[in-house]
């Protein structure tokens, strides 16, 4: 265990890693056309909550937003169910599914049974001023023609409304569950391949673990009042539940895929770590990259907590991201899930 003058709460991932690193720019993009993805028009017409978001069998439909919302609050859920609204003969949804905004096909899995997100879409959009994921999952069936790499615009149908997945979800609750947020890694699969799970990743970087969903109605609630002013500005907006500090020459790839979500350029020479600013469920949302001389840094490969705000995980206890101890001292660590994430961020071992 190595200790960082900054916290007691410090974590060794055990890899000391060098390597090359250049500076990353960044250009102004206009914000593309967005839409709501499927036919359902009622969040968007200040509908109640009912009237669109799917509940999971209790007849609560706030089990269909995001967070922790399922098992009574002991289990996140990542994105939002939004309900079917037309069916046909047989009771099965016929909605059609359409993309967000302009963006490109980059994952497609056809085959319901290798997860519990069903047959399921990713698309990216490299016009946005960062180039978020939307995720379309639960699907009964891919729109014909569909391929990976396909350049799609906003509206476009890509598929049509279903229940399928690993769960059984019955089709009286057909939904589609619909993520936006960033993805970490483009070298998943050898941390897959670390963590020695016993199932094979049928999903290469598109892994739902490799994906990390932020909360759509905040988004969309930005669209509906007029304010959104970009994706940069959306997911800097976020609240910061803490800050890590870690110690690395590496620049990991997710500043390169995410370049507005620098807090300032990446120096050309001594970069030495990066303060990471993270929302309470896990989200990368500003990345500080640190000089050479930076008080604090402790050896290659250590990550230490900079600073936290409790409250932020007030009713947010389903997600493995801070672990508070109990008592007047007690200090916060890092739990396996956040352990994961910065893993995946940096390529530590």
């Amino acid at each position: 265990m190595k200790f960082s003058p900054l916290s007691a709460a410090v974590i060794t991932l055990g890899l000391a890693l060098t390597g090359t690193f250049a500076a990353v720019t960044t250009t102004a993009k206009p914000t593309p056309g967005i839409l709501w993805p499927t036919p359902n028009p009622a969040f968007m017409q200040g509908g109640d909550l009912a009237s669109w978001a799917q509940d999971t069998g209790t007849g609560d439909p706030h089990s269909g937003l995001f967070g922790c919302v399922r098992d009574t609050g002991h289990k996140f859920h990542e994105g939002i169910d939004i309900k079917a609204t037309q069916r046909d003969k047989k009771g099965e949804p016929t909605d059609p599914i359409f993309a967000a905004l302009d963006g490109k096909v980059v994952y497609i899995n056809s085959i319901a049974g290798n997860s519990n997100y069903g047959r399921y879409i990713v698309l990216e959009h490299p016009q946005a001023d960062v180039p978020v994921y939307t995720l379309y999952a639960h699907l009964s069936a891919i729109a014909p023609g569909l391929k990976l790499g396909q350049a799609v615009t906003a509206g476009t149908t890509i598929a049509t409304m279903g229940h399928s997945g690993t769960e059984n979800i019955p089709k009286e609750r057909a939904h589609m569950h619909f993520e936006i947020g960033v993805r970490l890694s483009d070298d998943f699969a050898t941390w897959y391949k670390e963590k020695k799970f016993t199932t094979p990743n049928e999903h290469g970087n598109y892994n739902g673990m490799n994906l990390l969903g932020c909360d759509p109605l905040v988004f969309f609630e930005q669209i509906r009042s007029g304010k959104f002013k970009g994706f940069a500005a959306y997911l800097q907006g976020l609240p910061t539940a803490f800050t890590l500090r870690v110690t690395t020459t590496r620049v990991p790839e997710y500043a390169t895929h995410y370049p507005a979500l620098l807090a300032k350029p990446i120096p050309l020479a001594g970069l030495a770590g990066w303060d990471v600013d993270f929302t309470w469920y896990g989200v990368p949302t500003k990345l500080t990259p640190l000089p050479a001389g930076t008080i604090g840094l402790g050896a290659p490969g250590t990550v230490s907590i900079v600073s936290y705000d409790k409250a932020a995980f007030t009713g947010c206890t389903c997600r493995d991201t801070l672990l508070f101890g109990t008592g007047k001292n007690a200090t916060p660590r890092l739990g396996v899930y956040q352990d994961d994430i910065i893993k995946l961020l940096f390529g530590f071992k």
